[in-house]
C-alpha cells in the first residue's frame, strides 16, 4: 500500500547579513558577486563607487553571495544614504533568485544611524507593497535582432529627425578623444555641476576608457562636435551614461543619427541599450522613439531627519532629478 506522497514546503533560509565599512570589503569577492549577478551592472563594482561615493560601505550576505551596497556620506552633520551623481541603479545584488522577501530583510538590516536613506534600487529589485518604495522609469532595447528589423520600429518622428541629420551631412564616428568629450561636456551640458562633481565625472569617465568598458561616440557637422555620449559596455548592457549636444547639434538632430549609429553597431548581438530614463516626459519620448520600452525600478526612501534639515535635502532631491536631463 503506497503512502500519501509528503507536502515539502520550501522555506527560505535566514541568512546573515554584515554591515561593512569601505575597508572591511574583500574588493575581489565584491567584484565576483557583480560579475555573477543576473542583474549585474557597472554602478556596483567596488572601483565604481569608489569614484562616485567615496566612503561607502555595504550589506553582505551569505558570504558574498548576495551585496547591497549602501553610499553613505555624511551631511550638515548628520549620516545618511543618497544615490550618488552618476549612478542610476545600485540595491541587492547576486547570483542566486532575489525575492520580495530577501530584499526587505537586506532594507531592515540598514542601520538605523543614517536618518536619511534614498537609494534607487535596480530592475530585478520588485518590491511591491514594500512601505517607502515609489516606481521610477528607465528605457531599454533589446539589440538581439537585425538592424532592419529594430529600425522598422523606429517612430515616424525619429525616422525622419535620423533622416535629415544625415541629409545635413552629419557623420558620426567613435574616436572622439577623450580631453575633447570632458570639454565639449562642460561647456553644453544641461545641468552646471559643481566642480567637485566636474573633477569626479572626469575621473570616472577616465576610468571607463582605462579599462576598457567606455566608449565615446559623437556627431560632426561642418567639421566640428556638435554631440557626444558616452556610452559603458558590460554585465550584457550598453548604458547611454553621459550625452549633450550644442546649438548644431540641436538643429542638425545629430543625436538622432548618434543613436541611429549606436544601434546599427551593436544589432544582433546579446546587449541591451540602456537609456537610463527618463522620468522627464520629452526625454523619455526620444528613447522610446527608437522602440525601447519602458522598465520599472523602485526609489526606496526612509526619513529620519530633524525637521530643520528636511528643506537642504529636498533641494538636493530637485537637483538630483533635474541631473538627469541629458540633451
Amino acid at each position: 500500500m503506497c503512502s500519501a506522497p509528503r507536502l515539502i514546503i520550501w522555506k527560505e533560509v535566514e541568512m546573515r547579513i554584515d554591515f561593512l565599512k569601505r575597508s572591511e570589503i574583500d574588493d575581489s569577492r565584491w567584484n565576483a558577486c557583480i560579475d555573477a549577478s543576473i542583474n549585474g551592472v557597472v554602478y556596483a563594482y567596488s572601483w565604481y563607487l569608489d569614484i562616485v561615493s567615496p566612503g561607502w560601505c555595504a550589506l553582505v550576505g551569505d558570504d558574498y553571495h548576495y551585496v547591497f551596497p549602501l553610499p553613505a556620506v555624511r551631511r550638515f552633520g548628520v549620516d545618511v544614504v543618497l544615490q550618488p551623481l552618476f549612478v542610476q541603479q545600485l540595491g541587492l545584488f547576486s547570483g542566486g533568485h532575489i525575492t520580495a522577501s530577501i530584499l526587505q530583510n537586506f532594507i531592515q538590516h540598514i542601520p538605523q544611524r543614517y536618518r536619511l536613506v534614498d537609494v534607487f534600487m535596480n530592475v530585478y529589485n520588485q518590491c511591491d507593497g514594500c512601505p517607502g518604495v515609489s516606481e521610477r522609469f528607465t528605457y531599454c532595447l533589446d539589440l538581439v535582432e537585425p538592424y532592419t528589423s529594430i529600425y522598422n520600429r523606429y517612430k515616424q518622428n525619429t525616422r525622419r529627425n535620423n533622416l535629415k541629420s544625415l541629409a545635413l551631412g552629419v557623420e558620426v564616428r567613435d574616436d572622439v578623444s577623450l580631453d575633447d568629450f570632458l570639454v565639449f561636456h562642460k561647456t553644453y551640458s544641461s545641468v552646471r555641476l559643481p566642480r567637485k562633481a566636474i573633477e569626479r565625472q572626469s575621473t570616472l569617465v577616465r576610468s571607463l576608457m582605462h579599462r576598457g568598458v567606455g566608449q565615446i561616440v559623437g556627431a560632426y557637422f561642418n567639421g566640428e562636435l556638435c554631440s557626444a555620449t558616452v556610452l559603458v559596455k558590460g554585465n550584457g548592457r550598453l548604458i547611454y551614461l553621459f550625452a549633450c549636444s550644442s546649438e548644431q547639434g540641436f538643429y542638425s538632430r545629430a543625436m538622432f543619427a548618434v543613436v541611429d549609429q549606436i544601434i546599427r553597431w551593436n544589432a544582433e548581438s546579446h546587449v541591451v541599450l540602456d537609456f537610463e530614463g527618463s522620468m522627464i516626459p520629452s526625454v523619455a519620448r526620444f528613447y522610446a522613439g527608437f522602440g525601447a520600452m519602458p522598465r520599472t525600478y523602485p526609489r526606496f526612501s526612509v526619513d529620519r531627519l530633524p525637521w530643520f534639515l528636511i528643506p537642504f535635502f529636498r533641494l538636493r532631491s530637485i537637483y538630483q532629478c533635474l541631473r538627469l536631463f541629458k540633451r
